[in-house]
């Protein structure tokens, strides 16, 4: 049975698949399959499951003093219910909206103490006089007897506002732009689609089966109202990746690996066996790629956690060699593939130390053939000839 007090976003997923598949559920039966005992599940239920109100269509000011008979018993929630017309008020649990009230519960927890107009008082009289005259918050800190804060809690309350010290006092702060706070709205992935597909499972997965290759697909953005997008390719093996042009409206993801796998199997060598998608839109029809024509096995397929970019690392941080080509905020409307081909070809051949200084496009070409990155317009460049500065002041572009 896991020891883990807390649901982590997997099981909320399975959690959410079994609660709509099976209306009759038993607690038995779930606390077998998650591993939990039904206390746990009991809990995760009641404090984390959400009130709806009928649709004002369907609201009957008299039905709604009447308990609907499905929220007396257990799983005191209406998923799996057939009934859309209810005019009771009604309590769904959501694997998205759980992890984000148990995110706020837990950061609130920890950040909204009794102690805290005691310790703001503090830090007023002793260390915010010597911030404001600009001393660091590090200096400032080691100079005040009993400060028990961290510099990191220090400068949190800064960039909050609570203390008398503000962020323009730092130095440095200043250069630097305020963290971005994400809209929190809930992503278009199902449940039913991300069971057996989260990040958990693609862990569990790749500790059996460790030598499987991985690719790693997201999507660059330009502009806000951009029609067009590019889907990037990170083959994590070789820290290779390539750039395709596609129409948000209409993406055609699963599209663009089968060819992928087509390339791959016309020229006798395996480019893939596990993909790890981002957790947006685009990617929603991507389990179709499981099998081939024929019904053969292409690929496993799993799922980022919902705002989790850390989760594939270093498909972002190939994202940050594109940025310094092609800056964020420029459109992409007007983009050729040809132009992505050029800059992902620069990229490409770029060194890198951790791969003792060969380029991706040397370390694919000794795995697999050459001729499929060709085919992919991906093209070797000297390092004479690299360019990673901004396109708009490359001489040769066309």
């Amino acid at each position: 049975m896991s020891k883990n007090k807390n649901f982590v976003f997997a099981e909320r997923v399975k959690l959410e698949h079994h609660l709509n598949c099976n209306l009759d559920v038993s607690a038995i039966k779930l606390a077998k399959i998650l591993d939990r005992s039904r206390s746990s599940i009991y809990y995760e239920l009641k404090h984390f499951s959400s009130k709806r109100e009928p649709s004002a269509a369907y609201f009957n000011k008299n039905s709604r003093e009447f308990l609907c008979e499905q929220l007396k018993h257990f799983p005191f929630v209406c998923n799996g219910c057939a009934n859309t017309r209810c005019s009771h008020r009604s309590r769904y649990y959501s694997a998205y909206e759980a992890d984000r009230k148990a995110y706020r519960l837990l950061h609130d927890s920890r950040s909204d103490n009794e102690n805290r107009k005691n310790v703001i008082r503090i830090l007023n009289r002793s260390v915010c006089p010597l911030i404001k005259d600009g001393i660091s918050i590090h200096v400032a800190r080691t100079s005040v007897n009993n400060c028990d804060l961290s510099e990191s809690t220090i400068r949190r309350y800064i960039e909050k506002g609570l203390v008398d010290a503000k962020r323009i006092d730092l130095p440095r702060a200043v250069r630097f732009r305020v963290k971005k706070q994400y809209d929190y709205k809930l992503p278009p992935l199902p449940a039913d689609l991300l069971d057996g597909r989260t990040y958990d499972d693609y862990k569990k997965h790749m500790e059996s089966y460790p030598n499987k290759k991985v690719v790693q697909l997201d999507s660059v953005m330009g502009k806000k109202g951009d029609k067009k997008a590019i889907l990037t390719i990170y083959f994590k093996n070789c820290k290779l990746q390539i750039g395709i042009l596609y129409h948000r409206k209409n993406s055609s993801t699963v599209e663009t690996m089968r060819k992928l796998y087509a390339l791959s199997k016309e020229n006798g060598v395996n480019l893939f066996d596990v993909v790890l998608a981002d957790n947006g839109p685009e990617f929603k029809n991507l389990y179709e790629l499981k099998k081939d024509e024929e019904g053969k096995q292409i690929c496993k397929v799993f799922y980022c956690d919902p705002y989790r970019s850390c989760q594939k690392a270093e498909c972002e941080k190939n994202h940050g060699l594109f940025r310094r080509i092609w800056p964020k905020g420029r459109t992409l409307d007007a983009i050729l593939q040809e132009q992505a081909d050029e800059i992902f070809s620069h990229i490409n051949s770029y060194p890198r130390d951790s791969l003792n200084d060969k380029s991706p496009y040397d370390l694919f070409s000794l795995e697999y053939k050459s001729i499929i990155l060709t085919r992919l317009g991906i093209l070797k460049i000297e390092v004479k000839n690299l360019k990673m500065k901004d396109y708009k002041t490359w001489e040769h572009k066309k």
